[in-house]
């Protein structure tokens, strides 16, 4: 018995050493940090971000990047315990959303360089609960040249200036708009920016009026300003072009480039897209109209795109070194100027060049409203439902009445579940 113990123990020690170094050797395997975005259009500037981070630390991203069915595929994950590593998300309601999955960034010291403003979508229950990716403004975007070759000079703010600028330009053989309408996320956007000033005149503030819409004690039928919403979309469905459900994003971006339309409704994200077909392309940056108060024309001006940590990961901590580094790197300080070419949310990082961002600190600087996206305190889930009811209505299935008794149902149906 005592020989066959000293026998395991010799085993044991000749062992051990090889012990040590296989998990010496597994400790020191490269990290690869599994990672879910959206925004397609980044992919160039997703991959050239992996190449550097790899290049500086060794760890390798894993980047899946979706767009219309991302959220499905996200909520897929979550529920199946495949949480990624690093996923996106909106602002504001989503942070309720994926409260059980997100790691607390509040203590983290990166947090401190991030402009407080940038952080208001992101704080839940007092906690930072994601990391403001970019700092957007959308609104109407217009090709300079052709306004000029059109003699307009007067920058349009209310419906009835845009219907005048559209006549105009139908006029003389322009198209006014490309409308985007199949993109079911394209008409929120367009639609909501309509009534951005009523929340705050009417109900108290957005907190309040989405508080409101949740309880159902208002209703969009009960909201008379809902005219604005739809007086725009009209406009732009009146003045898109033959088939304005069958534009898409690539339809706007291309078309304003080459001057075919003056004009669309989109974000800065768009500017790359619209560059690239025509590199020399002058845009500019128009307020949205709110009615025909031109006082309340304005632009919208947020951090909604939301980077969030798993709790739970294995590989939390080397995701937190990313989202350090992505912060104070002079590589990630420059990324999202240098090459996303959109405003950063780091405390004195550059201004990109480009001429959205620009021609939104311009426009704010002159003192034009720049309103949050207060649409994205809305229930999660009601961007695309309401999108797609939206969609139906610019294809004429449905009239105004119609609509806000869909809208409605389908919002205090998305409301309830949420609760």
């Amino acid at each position: 018995m005592k020989k066959m113990l000293f026998v395991l123990l010799a085993l044991l020690i000749v062992a051990s050493p090889l012990f040590a170094a296989g998990q010496q050797e597994k400790k020191d395997e490269p990290v690869t940090l599994n990672v879910l975005f959206y925004s397609p259009e980044l992919a160039e500037q997703y991959n050239d971000m992996v190449a550097e981070y790899k290049k500086a630390t060794g760890v390798t991203l894993d980047i899946t990047v979706l767009q219309t069915d991302y959220r499905s595929v996200l909520t897929s994950r979550l529920n199946s315990g495949d949480v990624p590593d690093i996923f996106m998300s909106s602002a504001y309601a989503d942070n309720s959303t994926y409260k059980d999955y997100v790691y607390d960034l509040s203590n983290e010291d990166f947090i401190k360089q991030i402009e407080p403003g940038a952080l208001q979508g992101v704080i839940s229950d007092g906690k930072v609960t994601g990391y403001p990716f970019l700092v957007q403004s959308h609104s109407f975007i217009y090709n300079k040249k052709v306004f000029r070759d059109n003699g307009i000079t007067t920058l349009p703010k209310t419906l009835a200036e845009f219907e005048a600028v559209a006549k105009k330009l139908q006029a003389n053989g322009v198209q006014p708009f490309a409308t985007g309408f199949k993109e079911f996320w394209v008409l929120p956007q367009t639609a909501w920016q309509a009534i951005v000033n009523v929340p705050t005149e009417n109900y108290g503030g957005y907190e309040k009026f989405t508080g409101m819409l949740n309880s159902g004690t208002l209703k969009f039928k009960d909201i008379p300003q809902m005219s604005q919403l739809f007086d725009l979309l009209d406009l732009i469905k009146k003045y898109g072009g033959p088939k304005p459900n069958e534009s898409d994003f690539n339809d706007q971006t291309s078309s304003l480039a080459t001057g075919k339309v003056a004009m669309i409704h989109q974000g800065n994200w768009a500017e790359d897209s619209i560059r690239k077909t025509n590199p020399e392309v002058e845009i500019g940056f128009l307020v949205g109209p709110t009615g025909n108060n031109a006082a309340t024309a304005g632009i919208m001006f947020d951090s909604n795109q939301t980077i969030r940590i798993a709790k739970d990961g294995k590989n939390r901590q080397a995701a937190l070194d990313w989202l350090r580094w992505l912060t104070t790197s002079e590589y990630g300080r420059n990324w999202i100027p240098g090459k996303v070419k959109q405003l950063s949310p780091i405390i004195g990082a550059a201004a990109p060049d480009s001429y959205i961002a620009k021609e939104t600190s311009a426009l704010l600087a002159s003192g034009a409203p720049g309103y949050p996206w207060f649409y994205q305190m809305f229930p999660t889930g009601t961007e695309q439902q309401l999108g797609a009811i939206l969609q139906g209505y610019c294809a004429g299935l449905t009239d105004r009445a119609q609509t806000l008794e869909a809208l409605d149902a389908a919002y205090a149906k998305i409301a309830k579940a949420a609760q």
